[in-house]
């Protein structure tokens, strides 16, 4: 166990890391200022002077023309067109960071290092020198003036900046994991136990409030975010998850997988999409639940399911064949447990379920 998980542990046994209350820490979230650990993200590094068109060639997105301190979102393909991971990615003054989840940390590795080749990039990984803590809900503004960034509501999404805490620089991005305001602050690992402390110390009128990973996934099941492992896997292709406007760039030249994004676009065909469900009844019905017509045509796959705060009802995301995806369609959801056999019904709705 890292010090790091050994602080946080410490901390919920002296009940000063609550969270896990759903309806609670969802109000903090969507009302308040809301802290998470996000020590589930990785963090490579590219350096060298070819690192800008070595990566461009390996993503969805542009990335050469990436001004200093900017981000964008991207996936990375095999050569059939399938996400192998998706990240961020940021230009900093002197290298790129690739932010991903930890899921995927060891595949984009092995896939990266592997198209290292004649260019002059070297890479990094990051990952156990930051811990990352994530900030989010509609007081996490005033909080971050503290730490001397007055304007980070106004940021574009995954712009960089720096905070500053006790004499110590903090690279901060602009990130709204859960659809709601957002940032993340990419922290020393020395550093991180007393920084948690001082944001949630009650003696600040502005202190933010943890809140367990739970909430965070019922938060951004209802703004209909795909989820590393969950609705971004190698099954599936970028059109298919709905995200091409933020992920992918049709004017960028080749990418490794390219072939197979562009003719889906030029032909407008689909086999599947990400829709938002809402299933009936009151049990979560599990992710891996298979979607079916009233006619019990198979359709589609259940990917996240929660109960939703906002909603007060249970809801999901899944893919279904673009021939059922249209809101107001219905379908049947089947599944096993130990006691049998599962089914409820569920009908497809517009993306997100609900709004912040």
């Amino acid at each position: 166990m890292s010090s790091w998980q050994t602080f946080l542990h410490s901390q919920q046994a002296s009940g000063l890391a609550e969270g896990g209350d759903p309806s609670a820490d969802h109000r903090t979230i969507t009302q308040r200022v809301a802290i998470v650990d996000r020590s589930y993200r990785a963090l490579l590094e590219a350096t060298g002077r070819d690192r800008a068109s070595w990566l461009h060639n390996l993503t969805t997105n542009q990335i050469k023309n990436l001004g200093r301190n900017e981000g964008v979102y991207a996936f990375a393909l095999n050569n059939q067109g399938r996400i192998l991971f998706d990240l961020n990615v940021i230009n900093t003054a002197d290298s790129l960071w690739l932010d991903m989840d930890e899921r995927f940390h060891a595949v984009a590795l092995k896939h990266l290092n592997k198209y290292i080749i004649t260019e002059e990039v070297t890479l990094r990984d990051r990952t156990s020198e930051v811990v990352r803590i994530g900030l989010c809900g509609p007081g996490a503004a005033a909080s971050l003036q503290s730490l001397g960034a007055p304007n980070a509501r106004t940021m574009a999404a995954l712009s960089l900046a720096p905070v500053r805490w006790r004499n110590v620089t903090i690279p901060m991005i602009r990130h709204d994991f859960c659809g709601v305001f957002g940032v993340e602050l990419f922290v020393p690992a020395d550093t991180a136990p007393e920084l948690w402390k001082d944001l949630t110390s009650t003696s600040r009128s502005d202190h933010a409030v943890p809140v367990a990973e739970d909430a965070i996934q019922i938060r951004r099941i209802e703004a209909g975010i795909p989820w590393p492992g969950f609705e971004i896997t190698d099954e599936y292709l970028p059109a298919e998850t709905r995200h091409l406007d933020r992920a992918v760039s049709y004017t960028k030249g080749c990418y490794l997988g390219q072939e197979v994004v562009e003719r889906m676009r030029s032909r407008h065909v689909v086999a599947r999409l990400l829709t938002a469900l809402h299933i009936d009844g009151d049990v979560v019905s599990p992710p891996g639940a298979r979607l079916y017509t009233d006619a019990n045509q198979a359709v589609g796959v259940l990917t996240s399911s929660c109960h939703s705060i906002a909603l007060n009802r249970v809801i999901g995301l899944g893919y279904v064949k673009a021939s059922s995806a249209s809101p107001g369609t219905n379908v049947q959801l089947a599944w096993d447990e130990l006691d049998g056999p599962h089914t409820t019904k569920a009908k497809v709705v517009e993306l997100p379920s609900a709004s912040a």
